[in-house]
């Protein structure tokens, strides 16, 4: 690496941080505002005496929560429960089991859920995979299908879930988030690797580990936990996108991070179709804010996904006398207190700021169809689904210049300066004044479909992309 290259990196982080920090102090500076409110209130007369019981009570149940949440020592390799066999599994796939017991017991639709049904649904459907796919939850260290669960996805009769024997190849795909329950699956893994099959984990992104500002303070120890043990535990992991599989690995190298011998890392990428046919009539407030130059934003509201660089931007825009609009779609996350009050108390909210927060498929096609571009801010992510959805639908795209977009984004989106609000400004005026012309066919645009097949081909024909020693 050159010493320019050294250099603009350090600039790189350095401004992140500054955003960071931004961002938290902004934060603070909220829940203090909100605080004085409460204690020069007549309501915090009556309620104090409450408050030092609960004070009490928080003092006490602290301690055990701290306990419950602390992150966990790494262990040295030859000490872990479960270290790793000197040989892999010899016998050739011949069953998929795919896991979705998270989503199948709760489905908080965030972008994961997501992933989980779109591929198990397209599992099903395909006709021609290289190998059988069948969806299995775990309860009590046993495999069942989930019957009920399949056909809210494909359509039909739900049967009664049954418990899946375990056969000699199979190989198990963890494609649900599994950090709070990975120790449930414990006999499963020993039942599978008994009969000469292997486990295969999907990762999402290493957001928790690289980027920990950007998430609640409980997920960071958590996730390291998880990829310590997954780490051990699994044969391949497959990624979805290139970027995180080579993140996933470089990792692994340069924190010397125990696992299992001949380690596979492979990837796909997520698919963009949304909704089947035309889009179906949206609801009079959507349909409204659809309107006039309208830029989209899909995304749930936490740190990482830039809401703020896009308000001041828009900020700058409308000081301009450009009569633009944008319009937010995502659910509430965390540590966004600060930022969904200036988005609703905002002068433009309702005017040329929106946000929907419980938007369906359906009505996410309409406002795709109708925006004059979609816009994508994150500073971090593990693929950036709304650039392949947008795309497909033939809208332009303005997002960070990071480097998973530009696996996705390919020569067909349009970049800005991460977390820069006036670059962002320029390229929305450029786009809108047509000095700039996106090209959404040369954006990744796969189907879930081609997404899920490529997931089934990758561990039936053993395609890995990398294997560490």
């Amino acid at each position: 690496m050159t010493e320019s290259e050294r250099e603009r990196r350090l600039e790189e982080r350095l401004r992140l941080l500054e955003h960071q920090l931004d961002y938290l102090r902004a934060e603070l500076l909220h829940l203090v505002h909100e605080r004085e409110k409460n204690v020069y209130s007549a309501a915090w007369l009556i309620f104090r005496p409450l408050r030092r019981v609960e004070a009490a009570l928080v003092d006490a149940v602290t301690p055990l929560l701290r306990g419950f949440f602390r992150k966990p020592a790494a262990p040295a390799a030859e000490t872990i429960v479960g270290a790793p066999p000197a040989t892999r599994a010899t016998t050739k796939p011949q069953r998929l089991l795919v896991d979705v017991t998270a989503t199948a017991q709760r489905d908080a639709g965030t972008g994961i859920q997501r992933v989980v049904k779109k591929i198990t649904q397209a599992l099903y459907r395909d006709e021609a995979l290289p190998i059988p796919a069948i969806a299995v939850r775990c309860e009590g260290g046993r495999l069942l299908t989930c019957e009920a669960f399949v056909a809210a996805l494909i359509g039909g009769p739900a049967g009664r879930d049954r418990e899946i024997e375990i056969e000699p190849g199979d190989r198990f795909f963890m494609l649900s988030d599994s950090w709070n329950a990975f120790e449930a699956f414990q006999p499963a893994f020993a039942r599978i690797r008994a009969g000469g099959g292997e486990i295969v984990t999907c990762i999402f992104d290493l957001i928790p580990v690289l980027h920990p500002h950007a998430c609640h303070e409980v997920t960071p120890p958590r996730y390291e936990a998880w990829l310590r043990r997954a780490l051990i535990e699994s044969d391949a992991f497959l990624a979805i996108s290139r970027t995180v599989a080579e993140e996933l690995a470089d990792f692994v190298e340069q924190n010397r991070l125990p696992h299992r011998p001949g380690l596979s890392i492979g990837w796909f990428h997520c698919g963009s179709d949304i909704a089947d046919g035309a889009p179906a009539a949206p609801r009079p407030e959507i349909a409204a804010a659809a309107t006039g130059a309208m830029v989209l934003s899909v995304g749930t509201v936490e740190p990482r996904k830039g809401h703020r660089v896009a308000l001041r931007a828009f900020e700058a825009l409308w000081r301009a006398g450009r009569d633009a609009r944008l319009v937010l779609v995502g659910r509430r996350g965390w540590f966004e207190e600060a930022i969904t009050a200036e988005i609703r108390g905002h002068a433009e909210f309702g005017r040329r700021l929106f946000w929907f927060d419980d938007v369906g498929d359906a009505e996410l096609a309409f406002l795709y169809d109708r925006s004059a571009a979609a816009l994508v801010p994150s500073y971090a992510e593990g693929f950036g689904l709304p650039i392949a959805e947008a795309a497909r639908r033939g809208r332009p795209v303005i997002c960070s210049d990071i480097p998973v977009f530009r696996e996705v984004g390919g020569a067909g989106a349009l970049y800005f300066r991460v977390n820069d609000p006036h670059a962002l400004a320029e390229r929305i005026i450029d786009v809108l004044d047509g000095r700039v012309i996106a090209d959404p066919s040369a954006v990744s645009r796969s189907s879930w479909a081609e997404a899920a097949h490529r997931v089934a081909q990758v561990i039936a024909t053993e395609d890995w992309s990398r294997k560490l020693p």
